[in-house]
């Protein structure tokens, strides 16, 4: 009964944040239109990239270390959890603000912004301009994460995922009607405003739990040192993708007709379809690790880890196929139109396909960095995602030059999977009780439904549908491809598969 509803909880959570991921494709979709990959939309991404895409990546780190020390204080007294939080969020808060400071004030500097763009001095003034502005976010944006940490800790992990419900509608509204009149830099002030759109969504959590922020600030507290010393870790390990895409963004610039911001449209398709359903499993059971690891002991917890993952992969392995072959179809029913021409459909697809090759790795590094913050071990998640991000650049050098983009998208996807492999390995060693076959049927399957699918694809797509046909067609393949993963699923009887169906049935007869 207790792990239906875990199961129900984590549905819930998906289907939450997956309405806010879709919001936010379409958003996407909608800043396509309007901006296109040329230089302006060049300008916003790179300003983007080095200001609201790392701060919400810190926050959201800060976010993780919060949780394991505030999750048992809140249990024991909440009182006590409440002042732990307040002093988290003025630390929190105050680190940010001067952070701020100096990055403002960096930007001023000559000769800054020309090191991040290969452009005319104009171009460069514009993309400092634009930085500036959304650098006043970051004091919001950890604000909102530490809150966001609070709430989860008291089991509202809803929260997580729609907070950014209001923030997308926002902006859809002003890329529907006013993106052509106010430009880039209209849209550049809209979505630092709209960041106060998800601090909101925490108002009714704060109300429901009684909670009232009162500033404190207390640096000898014992978990500070631990809470700082996870939160840096945790920038590297929860956001290794994110990185990856920095230095395939950055090298990019260099590389001629590899626009980057088809690099951009990619990740912003990719990052959100692939955290839906990994950020939503983890959301939940994140807290739950705790507990296991206490009640069970090492090696009983490991093995649990290892059945989370498996169930997780389950999910995960066909839902990469399936996006991997339907990349470049997925780009242009999405965003193809206006200023996003076949070209950029082309590139962004393409880069997008390689990408989706990395969900698995990049559902086991999230799991098992987790699974390390709970035993309190930080180093081997940062020595592996080190390795990575070393891995990827080696990649990057080598294949770059020769396949463009394509060879950037295939480096980091072949650093994450790699990485995730030896994680896994180095979590499980000597724990007996681990149980591989069922991790290969799933892998078998997926790979001969992606074979499939992409065989069944060559035949019946011509590239000349319309988008409702191609929407049509696609997903008529999409269909035929779960069910033949099933399939195979029943016949190989994969172990995972066959419990998830007894409990489903079980339920059904409750």
């Amino acid at each position: 009964m207790k792990e239906n509803k875990t199961i129900h909880v984590i549905s819930t959570v998906a289907l939450v944040t997956l309405f806010a991921k879709l919001l936010g494709i379409v958003r996407e979709a909608l800043q396509a239109r309007a901006f296109g990959t040329d230089i302006a939309a060049d300008l916003y991404t790179t300003a983007n990239n080095t200001t609201i895409y790392l701060f919400t990546t810190a926050a959201y780190a800060l976010c993780i270390a919060a949780v394991p020390v505030l999750t048992p204080r809140l249990r024991r007294d909440r009182k006590e959890g409440f002042a732990a939080a307040n002093n988290l969020i003025t630390l929190s808060v105050l680190l940010g603000a001067g952070a701020a400071a100096v990055w403002i004030g960096v930007t001023f500097l000559p000769g800054f912004a020309a090191a991040l763009w290969d452009g005319s001095p104009q171009e460069a003034a514009r993309l400092a301009g634009y930085m500036r502005v959304m650098v006043l976010t970051l004091p919001v944006i950890v604000l909102t994460y530490l809150l966001v940490a609070l709430f989860q800790s008291l089991e509202h992990f809803v929260l997580q995922g729609s907070m950014s419900i209001p923030y997308n509608l926002a902006l859809i509204v002003f890329l529907a009607f006013f993106a052509g009149r106010l430009g880039v830099g209209g849209y550049v002030a809209a979505v630092a405003a709209a960041w106060l759109l998800q601090l909101g969504m925490t108002a009714p959590y704060a109300l429901k739990e009684q909670y009232r922020y009162k500033p404190a600030l207390d640096l000898r507290a014992e978990y500070v040192k631990t809470f700082l010393k996870t939160a840096v870790v945790t920038v590297l390990t929860t956001s290794i993708f994110l990185f990856c895409y920095l230095q395939d963004s950055s090298m990019t610039a260099q590389l001629a007709g590899s626009p980057v911001s088809a690099f951009y449209y990619a990740d912003k398709l990719f990052t959100p379809l692939t955290t839906t359903l990994i950020y939503s499993i983890s959301t939940v059971l994140f807290p739950k690790f705790s507990q296991e690891y206490a009640v069970g002991g090492e090696t009983a917890y490991r093995r649990y880890i290892w059945k989370v993952l498996r169930s997780t992969l389950l999910l995960i392995l066909p839902v990469s196929a399936v996006l991997a072959v339907f990349g470049t179809p997925i780009v242009k029913v999405l965003f193809e139109g206006g200023s996003f021409d076949a070209a950029s459909t082309a590139s962004t697809g393409g880069i997008f396909a390689i990408y989706a090759l990395s969900m698995a790795g990049f559902c086991v590094l999230d799991l098992l960095s987790k699974a390390y913050y709970t035993m309190e071990q930080t180093l081997t998640p940062l020595l592996v995602n080190g390795g990575i991000l070393l891995c990827n650049w080696g990649l990057n050098q080598a294949l770059g030059p020769h396949w463009g983009g394509a060879g950037l998208a295939a480096a980091t996807a072949v650093s994450i999977t790699l990485g995730g492999v030896v994680m896994a390995a180095l979590l499980l060693r000597k724990t007996g009780g681990i149980h591989v076959a069922p991790l290969v049927k799933s892998l078998g399957a997926a790979l001969v439904m992606g074979g499939g699918l992409w065989y069944a694809t060559s035949l019946a797509l011509s590239g000349r549908e319309g988008k409702l046909a191609l929407m049509a067609k696609c997903m008529g393949l999409g269909f035929l491809a779960v069910a033949v993963y099933a399939a195979l699923l029943l016949a190989a009887r994969q172990e995972d598969f066959m419990e998830l169906l007894g409990r489903y049935r079980k339920t059904e007869k409750d």
